[in-house]
């Protein structure tokens, strides 16, 4: 049986790791609102681009633009994106796994693989594994701006280009609701219509899902000048780097929305720890106590005889 010493210090540190993990909870909570808020602010614009997009390429040949290109499959590029830090349950691991079975489906159809990895948790692991990663980024921060990650779209842009690869997956955390998030793997490069109609009704169920109104396409009738050809060859990097700021700020989203659930967890299993170490406690205390009065009436009825 433990002394009440050792009790003692286990609920000390108890205590400690319990006021940790609520000074980490209340803190993602203040990051996740930022991100939503950050997330939830590109979304407009992000929609209203791959709308314009969509009527654009309605008017033009979609082979004249590389971006477009649908090849045939021979290299493919991993876009994965994770964490630099822990501590946020299985959001990591899930997009690992997500990457890992997609590596797989595509070596077995004899496709060479390339990966882009961000946050580090990705780059600690496909390096480990000896995975081809082309490309790190990492400490990008919490409140990320567009700006940030324009290297990583204009690097896929221009491998595309350049026929490095034939075709580019995102693997990412799309942000639901503060308790769940879903990992989640989307084709970025060549851009499909197919694709374009399933990011534009993503982002319309997720700001229905946060209070907001999804416009959809408003059929807005569009005149083109020099011309529409000049104009989606504008357009087209622009929507890839949309996308992959987009993606980014969904992954950061639900990042510290799991890391908050996790340590609110982690600080609940504490308060029950302690509530049992207490009851320990009182119990040892109060059997020492009847000890003690156990033995003093003992030596009195001894003294009396």
């Amino acid at each position: 049986m433990q002394s009440t010493q050792q009790i003692r210090r286990q609920i000390q540190s108890t205590k400690n790791t319990s006021q940790i993990t609520k000074a980490m909870e209340m803190v993602s909570a203040s990051k996740m609102k930022k991100s939503q808020e950050a997330a939830l602010l590109a979304r407009p614009y992000a929609e209203a681009a791959l709308n314009l997009l969509e009527n654009v390429s309605e008017s033009v040949e979609p082979r004249k633009h590389i971006l477009l290109e649908n090849r045939e499959k021979k290299t493919v590029c991993l876009f994965v994106v994770t964490s630099d830090k822990g501590l946020c349950g299985g959001l990591n691991s899930g997009v690992i796994k997500k990457a890992v079975k997609i590596i797989k489906e595509n070596e077995e159809k004899g496709r060479k693989i390339s990966i882009v990895t961000i946050g580090k948790k990705a780059e600690s692991y496909f390096k480990r594994t000896k995975n081809d990663v082309i490309a790190v980024f990492n400490g990008i921060g919490d409140s990320v701006e567009l700006r940030e990650t324009l290297p990583i779209s204009k690097l896929l842009i221009n491998d595309f280009r350049d026929k490095k690869f034939d075709k580019v997956i995102a693997v990412y955390t799309n942000f639901i609701s503060t308790l769940k998030q879903d990992s989640r793997a989307k084709t970025i490069l060549p851009i499909t219509r197919r694709s374009l109609e399933e990011t534009i009704e993503e982002i319309d169920d997720l700001a229905v899902k946060n209070g907001e109104n999804g416009n959809g396409n408003n059929g807005v009738e569009y005149k083109f000048e020099p011309s529409s050809d000049e104009v989606l060859c504008k357009l087209l990097p622009n929507l890839i780097e949309i996308q992959s700021y987009h993606i980014i700020l969904e992954s950061n989203a639900s990042e510290h929305s799991a890391r908050m659930v996790a340590m609110k967890s982690a600080t609940d299993s504490a308060l029950e720890m302690l509530d049992d170490l207490n009851l320990s406690y009182n119990y040892i205390r109060q059997q020492k106590i009847t000890q003690e009065i156990s033995e003093i009436s003992a030596g009195v009825a001894a003294q009396e005889s």
